[in-house]
């Protein structure tokens, strides 16, 4: 779904958030908000994490409280680029077996000096070209989910254990007391360890859609057991729904775009090229991390 030429102000964020889970994703483009609007419309949209304090604060590499930098700049006073920057990003979803992962991420693309995109796949149209028996099929199945290392800096990879060990959605300083209570205990991470998760999730909003994690998806489980066909139900899903194309947008970034995505139903990555192209060159967007309102919530589980 993408909004084109619409002020930000004349966009409500509560009906931005059904879009965003109705079609996966959301992209809204010329809308004439600063990034300080943007970041008050977020907090409107969605509970928010906050990133205070993380990334290499004391050398300079300030966040926001609600924005992360998602930066191929050489952070001050150190030798390493920002977080993701020189590595390739494959298909992946953002919602981790980790502590309460949140179920939005968005995007603002703050610095663009080469052209740049991000491709999002999304698994809500593809479900619903399923006949109702192959619907039925794939609800009926988990996915053995497995956490691969995360191939970064081992400094950046300890901030980034600390910040997801603060993602538990009764932190989210915009969540109103009484909601925050209507949520479970807060989970002990999980990272590195086999889950199983229900192919079709129990969406928050009910959206049908699958949560197909191709880097970390290993087995396929049918009434608790492993099912011997799972490479081909995986080979399926590749084929069908990632290398067909017909669910893919490729976003193709421009200064104050916005992305949101839905990280239950939808996959992205960043294309290699735009790795070797960022050699020298600056790509950096604001990463925002949120769960849906109340307002639009038909329960309080949490997906994972």
């Amino acid at each position: 779904m993408i909004i084109t030429g619409k002020k930000l102000s004349t966009i409500d964020p509560i009906e931005a958030s059904i879009l965003t889970a109705e079609h996966g994703y959301l992209i809204i483009e010329d809308h004439g908000a600063s990034l300080e609007e943007y970041a008050e419309w977020s907090l409107e949209y969605g509970y928010q994490n906050t990133f205070a304090g993380l990334w290499f604060e004391e050398k300079g590499f300030k966040n926001s409280e609600y924005l992360m930098r998602m930066t191929t700049a050489i952070i001050e006073g150190t030798d390493l680029r920002g977080p993701f920057a020189e590595h390739d990003v494959d298909w992946h979803s953002d919602l981790i077996p980790h502590i309460d992962a949140e179920e939005i991420i968005g995007l603002y693309g703050k610095t663009l000096t080469y052209p740049t995109e991000t491709w999002i796949c999304t698994s809500v149209p593809y479900f619903k070209t399923l006949s109702k028996d192959m619907q039925e099929f794939y609800k009926s199945l988990s996915t053995l989910l497995r956490s691969g290392p995360l191939a970064i800096d081992e400094r950046v990879k300890k901030d980034m254990i600390e910040c997801r060990s603060r993602s538990k959605i009764q932190l989210c300083p915009n969540i109103e007391e009484e909601i925050a209570e209507k949520f479970g205990e807060w989970r002990e991470g999980a990272a590195g360890q086999n889950m199983l998760i229900k192919l079709v999730p129990d969406h928050p909003l009910g959206i049908e859609g699958l949560f197909f994690k191709p880097d970390a998806a290993t087995k396929f489980v049918k009434d608790n057991k492993i099912c011997a066909n799972s490479r081909e139900i995986y080979d399926t899903l590749w084929n069908e729904l990632v290398c067909s194309d017909l669910y893919t947008y490729k976003h193709a970034w421009k200064e104050g775009d916005i992305m949101l995505s839905d990280q239950i139903t939808t996959i992205h990555r960043r294309p290699h090229t735009a790795i070797m192209a960022a050699q020298g060159k600056t790509r950096e967007l604001l990463r925002s991390a949120l769960w849906y309102k109340a307002q639009v919530r038909n329960h309080f589980n949490y997906v994972l």
